[in-house]
């Protein structure tokens, strides 16, 4: 999709890229990893992620003439081209990025809730990239939404230690 396509219409037509670049990762490491009953958490997982992936990436991909942000969305928070290729944050750039955490955050919420017990010991992969990417989303969140003048990032060292925390948690039986 992405050798054709550089914007999206609706949320509709973004989630269906969602799906095919990164929920269909998630569905090929169920098989993999063994798990039997997770489908609903991979592709919710799968879109969860490359939200946040589309939300820390906005500059670097408009720099490279591509908005993966839905045009409705563009329009309902009268946000323009103009106003991504600025580098800064208005009020309205705000709105919208603040808009679309939010639905990357309910993506995460139903991957959450879909994770079979009898999956989480084998699945800890994705449970650590999950627990990656919700720190970079609350990153991202702290900036202000500053996605536009700087890139905004989880250091290695924390990276590190989520991943820890969450292998054991997951070890432990312990919600992380």
């Amino acid at each position: 999709m992405d050798l054709d396509r550089c914007r999206y219409r609706t949320f509709e037509e973004l989630y269906e890229y969602c799906w095919r670049v990164a929920s269909t990762v998630g569905l090929i490491c169920l098989e993999i990893f063994g798990a039997r009953d997770a489908r609903e958490y991979a592709v919710n997982l799968g879109v969860a992620l490359q939200l946040t992936n589309i939300l820390r990436d906005v500059a670097t991909d408009f720099a490279h003439g591509r908005v993966y942000l839905p045009l409705d969305d563009l329009a309902r928070f009268d946000v323009r081209d103009a106003d991504l290729g600025a580098g800064r944050i208005t009020d309205r750039v705000r709105d919208l990025l603040q808009f679309e955490a939010g639905r990357a955050r309910e993506y995460y919420r139903r991957a959450g809730a879909a994770m079979p017990g009898n999956d989480r010991r084998v699945l800890v992969a994705a449970e650590i990239m999950a627990a990656i990417y919700r720190a970079l989303l609350r990153q991202i969140e702290r900036s202000g939404y500053d996605v536009l003048s700087r890139r905004v990032r989880v250091s290695r060292r924390r990276q590190m230690l989520i991943a820890l925390r969450t292998w054991l948690g997951v070890r432990l039986h312990v919600a992380a």
